[in-house]
């Protein structure tokens, strides 16, 4: 068998700006009226300061495109995505057209495999779907899973250990079969202890318990037994089991992004004595073809990023491209889900870009302006706004035009949702800019101020 590099990427950590603002009140307070408040009682000090020559609100408006007014800080990633490549084109393409072939055929043995595991074991058939589902391989074989879990449903558990059955209830419970926690009753003892021998069975029933919902006291009591002795025993561990406790301990199985785990998995499951050497090399070959999509997908992205930042001259955070698209990698990881990511990575940007102009970057009437522009949707930004505002308007409405162009007739309808999303959060930016432009005139950025200022 020939192995496979498995590469990866690792956002680096920066030094953000750090100013806050606790605008909510505490458990029992009433948030009180600010922008009313406060213009009642400074209300001449405020007009005054809103009275400025139009010379001096031309200056301001070209100095924003000199200023850093959040401190962003220079981007971690530069233009990687743009010239990223791996070895030549000719051989890149060739190499990937080869693994394309080998997963096709690997596909084929592995869904007999799941059909062969029927006259296997319970645990070794539970075992094989984790494992599946653990390397990211699950949705290559929806089908033939369904059927297994289907059978598995109706098997009895009657006589298995803690660790088959948990492993039965953590898989059934994840894909939505509704089955009872009373099967962990014949695991108690008379004190209310579980009857855990091993680790392996406290991890799985840990796992498994996190599938509970409000009222299942069972499940309840076994989420406080299981961490707190995992936590004893974890001293005194050696192994892949060691770091499998500790991930599960910080965040439990069933909330972790199931495509940020895969690559530590593939590690994990090369090691265990149950690896089947088909599975472990579709698991490889597989994950390395979708970040080669991933990466091609980060490449559209970052032209059209970058398009924007040149072109509105405004020092927008650049990183927040890479977080928004491995936000939508971790909704939804599967190669054809290829359009959504893109797409909802330009909707999620567009709204922290605009965020930073209501911020940072526009007065007060040029924020209003460009929210009636907004609501009206009209595709031709006011003249009143500056140059850069203007700019980052007419990108929202291509970024929007190239959606639609996306989406095939009968789903075009979707687009009256997005511009309804983006309408109603720059309503409330406006509502809200007020009373943040005043916060930041006057150093206040606490609760207790704002409250002394407001009696």
């Amino acid at each position: 068998m020939q192995s496979y590099a498995i590469t990866t990427f690792s956002l680096g950590p920066g030094a953000r700006g750090n100013m806050s603002f606790r605008l909510a009140a505490r458990p029992g307070e009433r948030r009180p009226s600010l922008p009313g408040c406060w213009q009642r009682r400074h209300g001449a000090a405020l007009l005054q300061r809103r009275r400025v020559s139009a010379e001096t609100q031309q200056h301001e408006a070209d100095d924003r495109l000199n200023r850093n007014p959040c401190d962003f800080y220079a981007s971690v990633w530069g233009d990687f995505f743009l010239h990223h490549c791996s070895g030549s084109a000719a051989s890149s393409q060739e190499q990937r057209t080869w693994m394309e072939g080998r997963v096709d055929d690997l596909k084929k043995e592995v869904a007999k495999l799941i059909a062969i595991s029927a006259t296997c074991s319970l645990l070794e058939r539970l075992n094989l779907i984790y494992q599946l589902e653990r390397l990211c391989l699950d949705y290559l074989f929806e089908t033939e899973i369904d059927v297994a879990l289907t059978e598995i449903h109706n098997a009895n558990i009657n006589g298995y250990d803690l660790h088959t059955v948990a492993l039965w209830f953590y898989l059934l419970r994840k894909h939505g079969y509704k089955v009872s926690p009373d099967v962990f009753e014949k695991f108690l003892d008379k004190d209310g202890t579980f009857q855990a021998k091993t680790p392996r069975e406290l991890l799985s029933l840990y796992n498994a318990a996190h599938f509970g919902t409000n009222g299942e006291i069972i499940l309840d009591k076994a989420i406080h037994f299981t961490k707190r002795s995992l936590e004893s025993k974890l001293p005194y561990l050696v192994g892949s089991l060691t770091h499998e406790i500790q991930c599960a301990l910080e965040i439990p199985l069933p909330r972790r992004v199931a495509i940020y785990e895969a690559q530590v998995y593939i590690s994990t499951y090369e090691e265990d004595a149950t690896m089947n050497k088909m599975v472990l090399e579709l698991a490889k070959l597989n994950f390395n073809l979708m970040q080669l999509q991933y990466q091609q997908e980060l490449e559209t992205a970052t032209r059209w990023w970058t398009d924007l930042q040149i072109h509105s001259r405004l020092p927008f955070a650049r990183d927040r491209l890479v977080e928004c698209y491995l936000w939508m990698l971790g909704v939804y990881y599967e190669p054809t889900c290829s359009r959504g990511r893109i797409i909802l990575t330009f909707v999620i940007n567009i709204a922290t870009i605009l965020d930073d102009i209501y911020d940072s970057f526009g007065t007060l009437e040029e924020c209003e302006l460009f929210t009636q522009w907004i609501e009206s949707w009209d595709p031709n930004a006011p003249h009143d706004l500056p140059e850069c505002m203007q700019y980052a308007a007419r990108k929202l409405m291509e970024s929007y035009q190239i959606i639609d162009n996306e989406l095939p007739p009968k789903e075009k309808y979707r687009m009256t949702y997005l511009r309804n999303f983006v309408s109603d959060i720059y309503h409330l930016y406006v509502m809200y800019f007020p009373s943040l432009k005043i916060l930041l005139e006057n150093n206040i950025n606490t609760f207790d101020d704002i409250c002394l200022l407001t009696q």
